[in-house]
């Protein structure tokens, strides 16, 4: 019987292993025939991968060293007219989502899947081998979707009021950015919009204009401090956390040291604008929808008044330099060049504007922004600078080649002549006369007096001059709001060359106070970002139901139907309305799944593998 039994029990092993070696047979086989195939080897070879890794690695460095997704007039610029059309035909101008990149991830994901299956023998021990495989295959896949099929866009969706559609940005053939609307299968409400604040903070700066040096003041009560390397001394006396300046005009005396007028406009009987032109400041009103402008010229003899009377150019606009320890200045003639005498420096103005970024002729252009385009021109070579009018320190803000030079312009605006202008002029003598002038011409002059209204032409407006300071002033004073922190004053006492100086600086004013001297200033100003958070309180509705609420805030996206809604932006001014980012990305869930899949791989390869074959090493030994 124990014979009968070895014996059946070989037969069995026999038979057993026989079909071992036929199945062994049968999976060599189909590798064999495998192997035959060319296009099955070409995408198994590791040198394909190699390959194009490499080259995915050489589009990756273009993709950070070019400039992408810009206009083609931005490239040609930068690169020339002859690169910027290589650029755009081969697609560099937008590597990560060309054709020919998404090409690349797909061949490297084929070799990937190609070299999984022919490595892959059917053994649970392989389990993390397949995993972090499929993984990698899974993250490259969710790579060429979201290329492909993913978009990104934004739209501004004001509150109380809802949006279907969002804008996204492409790159057209001719290479030019163009903005292309797409429908949402859904409508975003936004109900309202919530900015929370910091608490504000403020710092007090100082500036020394000669050595063009800025330092920043500690705020702190009686405490006097010595300005660096200078002869001023600043002392915070009087601090109150809300303030409020009034201002009272007044007439410091009868000399005409500051002559000043206040005028009226009116419209059928109604005053529709109405304030004080200072002769030595602001001496000009704009009305922009009559195309009106105001003027008020104030002459210390009749003589120079008689002359102004006929003249309709009344001042010309020019152009300092400063080099050297010199002030030069140059009246604003067009491309004519100037020589600096003894510094080797050569300047042309190249053009002027009135309203810089305004793309109409100058005719037609308000003086809201003026600048001047000038070229410095030197043995080193040339540099060409906009400098502008009401923003004198923008020159030495901003990175120059040639940094010893610094430029100003004035003049443009009082240069400016409206299609309709009128003139009040005043003669220290007591002569006044009132000068209307259209398109240019002088059509009317006339004698005026305080409390007359006088029509202008072709217009249906008056203008009337109600009252006259000869020597204009402000009374101050600055008093307390509240107790909360809202626009801070500090009182200060400035001492210096020209004696002691004390005034209220206000955190919300525009303007520096000066020292006497006009070399030394102080800014109290806010510093810091006070917006804290910005919050939209959107609500999504399909169908005309309500179907998810959500208050995002930046990073904490609305997320519905493969949608993701994100806070982007605001309106800074109003705050009427706020800037949403719409993202859909169909590739998420396959890159998330490759992530999943390559974390259980490496936890199979490093604590569960290890285990297995431990155990199987035991059960053989036994």
């Amino acid at each position: 019987m124990k014979n009968e039994k070895q014996i059946k029990s070989g037969v069995i092993s026999e038979i057993k292993d026989s079909n071992k070696q036929s199945n062994s047979n049968q999976v060599s086989s189909s590798y064999d025939q495998r192997g035959t195939s060319k296009v099955w080897q070409f995408f198994c070879s590791v040198k394909l991968a190699v390959v194009i890794i490499l080259v995915l690695v050489v589009a990756c460095i273009l993709g950070t060293v070019i400039l992408q997704e810009r206009t083609l007039d931005e490239y040609t610029a930068k690169y020339g007219y002859g690169l910027a059309t290589f650029f755009r035909i081969t697609q560099l101008n937008n590597i990560f989502h060309s054709y020919w990149f998404s090409v690349l991830l797909v061949l490297i994901c084929t070799n990937l899947i190609c070299c999984t299956i022919k490595r892959w023998r059917n053994t649970f021990l392989q389990t993390g081998f397949i995993l972090t495989h499929l993984s990698i295959i899974l993250i490259l896949i969710g790579g060429v979707v979201k290329l492909q099929l993913g978009v990104k866009g934004s739209v501004n969706v004001y509150k109380g009021k809802s949006v279907d559609y969002f804008l996204t940005q492409e790159l057209t053939r001719q290479g030019k950015i163009d903005y292309v609307k797409r429908d949402l299968p859904f409508t975003i409400a936004l109900d309202d919009f919530i900015l929370e604040k910091n608490e504000p903070k403020f710092q007090l700066v100082s500036y020394i204009k000669e050595k063009d040096r800025q330092k920043i003041l500690e705020i702190k009560l009686s405490k006097k401090q010595r300005v660096a390397s200078s002869d001023y001394k600043v002392t915070v006396t009087d601090y109150i956390p809300d303030a409020e300046l009034r201002q009272e005009p007044v007439n410091a005396s009868d000399k005409p040291d500051n002559p000043a007028i206040f005028v009226k406009t009116l419209g059928s009987e109604k005053v529709t604008a109405e304030g004080w032109l200072l002769a030595n400041d602001r001496n000009y009103y704009d009305d922009k929808k009559q195309n009106l402008r105001i003027e008020y010229l104030w002459f210390p003899s009749q003589h120079e008044l008689e002359s102004a009377i006929s003249s309709v150019e009344t001042s010309s606009p020019k152009v300092s330099v400063f080099v050297l320890g010199q002030t030069k200045e140059y009246p604003l003639e067009l491309n004519k060049i100037f020589k600096l005498e003894g510094t080797g420096y050569s300047v042309r103005f190249l053009q002027y504007v009135l309203n810089y970024g305004d793309r109409r002729p100058i005719e037609e252009q308000l003086p809201d922004n003026p600048a001047v385009q000038v070229e410095l021109i030197s043995p080193e070579g040339e540099e060409t600078r906009w400098v502008f009018e009401r923003f004198p320190d923008w020159d030495k803000m901003h990175p120059s080649k040639y940094k010893d030079v610094k430029l100003a312009c004035s003049g443009i605006t009082s240069s400016y002549m409206a299609k309709n202008t009128v003139r009040i002029l005043q003669a220290e003598d007591g002569k006044q006369v009132l000068v209307f002038i259209k398109d240019r011409h002088i059509v009317e002059t006339m004698p005026w007096e305080l409390e007359k209204k006088y029509s202008i032409r072709d217009l249906d407006r008056q203008v009337m001059v109600s009252n006259y300071f000869p020597s204009f002033d402000f009374k101050k004073d600055v008093v307390k709001k509240s107790d909360k922190i809202g626009t801070p004053a500090i009182y200060v006492d400035i001492e210096g060359p020209s004696g002691k100086y004390t005034e209220w600086l206000l955190s919300g004013s525009q303007y520096a106070t000066w020292y006497p001297d006009n070399n030394f200033a102080l800014v109290y100003e806010p510093t810091g970002e006070s917006i804290k958070h910005f919050i939209s309180n959107l609500r999504i509705v399909d169908n005309g139901q309500t179907v998810a609420e959500k208050a995002i805030k930046v990073n904490d996206p609305l997320k519905y139907k493969g949608y993701a809604i994100y806070q982007s932006s605001y309106d800074p001014e109003a705050g009427n309305f706020s800037g949403l980012q719409i993202v859909k990305d169909p590739g998420i869930p396959i890159a998330y799944s490759g992530f999943g899949a390559i974390c259980v791989g490496v936890v199979f390869i490093f604590y569960i593998k290890p285990f297995l074959r431990k155990k199987q090493k035991k059960e053989v030994e036994v």
